[in-house]
């Protein structure tokens, strides 16, 4: 990245997410990087989510990858067949026959890129990650919106608990979180130092700014 582009990438966080995430971003590109843990015990009841539009939620086919990298246009077809292959699901919001929001799910093990290390599940444990809804669908309460018809789908299947991690300064990923029934369980994270790298991970650990939101926030989903 030259140096042009990384001061236009700074400028527009700093104006639309503040100086916060700006430091943490900075950080995480160079010693630091820390994510909230939350969970939801699937035991309890999974809230009814209005979506202020005609969608249908379901999963993801092979046949729709071609339509998946359309959307999401950083992907890549074969990782995402390779996801598919190797047992993991992705939740799809279909809005006149076309992808709007999509949502992964994963068990046994997983790898999360951004803290570059494994995260060991119970055998009634499910991740979730890499949500995504087009911009011109955000506002719409999509992603609440799918992600209960995710828990709803494992819990149909027997799984106890879900567990997704989420940047604190993720505001509108925290309030979908709420939304649905997440908690705050711990932090997970690490220091590097040169060719040092120390990971952490701290249940119940709470961050100094609280992460939950007030419900009259905008739900951008």
């Amino acid at each position: 990245m030259t140096l042009r582009l990384a001061l236009a990438r700074a400028s527009h966080v700093l104006r639309q997410e503040g100086a916060r995430s700006l430091w943490f971003k900075i950080l995480g590109e160079t010693v630091y990087r820390r994510l909230l843990l939350l969970e939801r015990d699937l035991q309890e009841p999974i809230p009814e989510v209005t979506v202020r539009l005609p969608v249908a939620i379901g999963l993801l086919k092979k046949t729709e990858i071609a339509a998946y990298v359309q959307l999401r246009t950083d992907a890549d077809a074969a990782a995402i067949r390779s996801r598919l292959d190797g047992g993991q699901v992705c939740f799809a919001a279909r809005h006149r026959g076309g992808l709007v929001s999509t949502s992964w799910a994963a068990t046994n093990r997983v790898w999360i890129d951004y803290l570059a290390r494994e995260l060991p599940l119970a055998a009634d444990e499910v991740y979730c990650y890499d949500s995504f809804t087009d911009e011109a669908f955000r506002g719409w309460g999509l992603d609440a919106a799918r992600t209960a018809e995710k828990l709803r789908y494992f819990r149909r299947a027997g799984y106890r608990r879900a567990v997704c991690v989420v940047s604190p300064e993720n505001r509108a990923s925290l309030r979908s979180c709420a939304k649905v029934g997440y908690r705050f369980s711990g932090l997970i994270g690490y220091v590097r130092i040169g060719p040092w790298t120390w990971h952490f991970c701290r249940v119940g650990h709470r961050p100094a700014k609280p992460w939950r939101l007030s419900a009259g926030e905008r739900d951008t989903g």
